[in-house]
């Protein structure tokens, strides 16, 4: 949103002319409709010291229920406590600006003849008082200088919403959670003792639960899904394939690793003698995996259609070699062959979680905000064994990769963790929705102004509700493989916001 000085009124009805203002005797109400008693524009004067581009953050006037904010926020900490308005009040004989300051008097500036005296915007709405030259017309005006209550662009894991896997297993020891068919579906298990849960949503807290029996043993970490089957191998590789995960056929084919699923085909390695070859299920012609291509200990695969591609990729990070060394590299499959994609790397190491999600920039010259498509890394392990709880992200599909900045990075109650699986999910928000079961972030922290119904005279419905998608950090294990009975939920902040309007 461009934040020049185009002073947009929300309201295509500025002010009803109904003739003369007259005072009730009867109620002591002040009725007044002039146009000499309108805000006709509104801005603050420039200040480097509170904030680059000031000057320049666009503020609505709301005639209908004399208002004016600013709808986009300014940034979390932003002092505004001594700021200078520039307002047009032309044709006003009275223009005093009513506000309250901590612990001292509430404070009356004349703005006709004080108009460079700052104002607390601070502790809450600043009333501006108006009358016509002749004193007859009068109105009260409201103004909001609206400060983010929360870092827009963090990555926030709500602490007290952490729940525990979903299975029907005490203490599970392993797991393993894939998407399958819009639904997202999570096994574990302990011992002989194993158990999928289905979810149309994890943020609905509503699973269903199913013991399941092998006729094999499974190897829990290899569950992958394509879009018309489960699939998984037994502990010596053997591959199997269901359709509900209850009923398990033998596929004819042993596997050394599985990537995941592209379609419905299944990607993975096989490894002949000394050799290791890139195969799909159903079977196509294998290929010697390339020089420095991960066999094992990649990501989960992520699939999308970029801009360099009409057809859809496949995408996996970090993992091991051929010849046993961790890799901090980007491949990627169009269909047809693998390819190394990235030339600035991450760190090398296994077990990395990877997703696909937006970010935000704000340029803080012109306060424009833009959404990137955004490749997020985080988690795995080293050659010395440590776990990494470092956040990367990559704006470019993987092509360069670096450190996220402090508001993306893992707070320090998620514990380091390799072998997590990231879920992205979408849960529909409304201004004032609770859950009773992950504790919401669009209700209390949102200032009153984002509640504000659009007038019906500007044509558009109120949004009541949106769609914001959320991460879900399934399970992972620490250093030494124990496994972590977790769900985290993250999103960015922002993305909780109820969109402007």
């Amino acid at each position: 949103m461009s934040k020049k000085l185009l002073y947009f009124i929300i309201s295509l009805v500025t002010v009803a002319i109904l003739g003369s203002c007259n005072k009730d005797s009867d109620s002591g109400v002040i009725t007044s409709s002039s146009s000499t008693v309108v805000v006709s524009s509104f801005s603050l004067s420039k200040d480097e010291k509170v904030l680059t581009g000031l000057d320049s953050v666009f503020f609505s006037i709301d005639l209908t229920s004399a208002q004016v904010f600013n709808a986009d926020s300014l940034p979390y900490g932003t002092d505004v406590s001594r700021l200078v308005p520039k307002i047009g009040v032309e044709g006003c004989s009275v223009a005093e600006l009513h506000f309250s300051r901590a612990n001292k008097p509430d404070t009356v500036v004349n703005y006709l003849t004080n108009p460079t005296d700052s104002i607390d915007f601070s502790i809450g709405r600043v009333k501006l008082h108006l009358a016509s030259a002749n004193l007859e017309a009068e109105r009260d005006y409201y103004i909001s200088v609206n400060v983010h209550r929360m870092k827009p662009d963090s990555l926030y894991w709500n602490r007290t919403a952490r729940r525990n896997l979903p299975t029907s297993i005490g203490i599970p020891g392993k797991q393993k959670t894939v998407v399958y068919k819009d639904h997202t579906v999570c096994l574990t298990a302990s011992g002989t003792n194993y158990c999928i849960a289905t979810a149309d949503n994890p943020g609905d807290d509503n699973w269903t639960t199913q013991a399941v029996t092998f006729p094999f043993t499974p190897a829990v970490e290899t569950l992958s899904a394509t879009t018309d089957a489960l699939y998984i191998t037994d502990t010596a590789g053997k591959l199997y394939r269901s359709t509900d995960g209850a009923v398990w056929t033998d596929c004819n084919l042993t596997l050394h690793y599985i990537y995941g699923g592209y379609g419905n085909r299944l990607l993975a390695v096989e490894k002949r003698g000394t050799t290791y070859y890139h195969v799909t299920y159903p079977a196509t012609t294998a290929t010697a995996v390339p020089d420095g291509c991960p066999v094992e200990g990649t990501s989960q695969i992520a699939t999308f259609t970029n801009e360099w591609s009409d057809s859809q990729q496949a995408y996996m990070l970090g993992g091991v070699t051929a010849d046993g060394k961790l890799t901090g590299s980007m491949w990627g499959y169009d269909g047809r062959v693998w390819a190394k994609i990235s030339q600035q790397e991450i760190p090398a190491g296994k077990g990395r979680t990877m997703f696909s999600y937006v970010t935000f920039k704000t340029d803080s010259t012109n306060w424009r905000t833009k959404a990137y498509t955004t490749l997020v890394a985080l988690g795995g392990q080293n050659a010395a064994g440590v776990n990494d709880k470092t956040v990367y992200i990559s704006l470019n599909m993987g092509l360069n990769w670096k450190k996220a900045d402090a508001l993306m990075q893992l707070p320090d109650y998620i514990p380091a963790m390799f072998d997590s699986q990231a879920i992205v999910a979408n849960s529909t928000l409304t201004v004032n929705k609770a859950s009773s079961h992950w504790e919401e972030l669009s209700a209390s922290p949102l200032p009153r102004w984002y509640r504000i119904a659009a007038s019906p005279a500007d044509g558009r419905e109120p949004i009541t509700e949106w769609e914001c998608p959320y991460v879900y950090l399934f399970g992972g294990r620490s250093a030494d493989g124990t496994l972590y009975n977790t769900v985290w939920r993250g999103v960015i902040n922002r993305l909780s916001f109820k969109p402007l309007q």
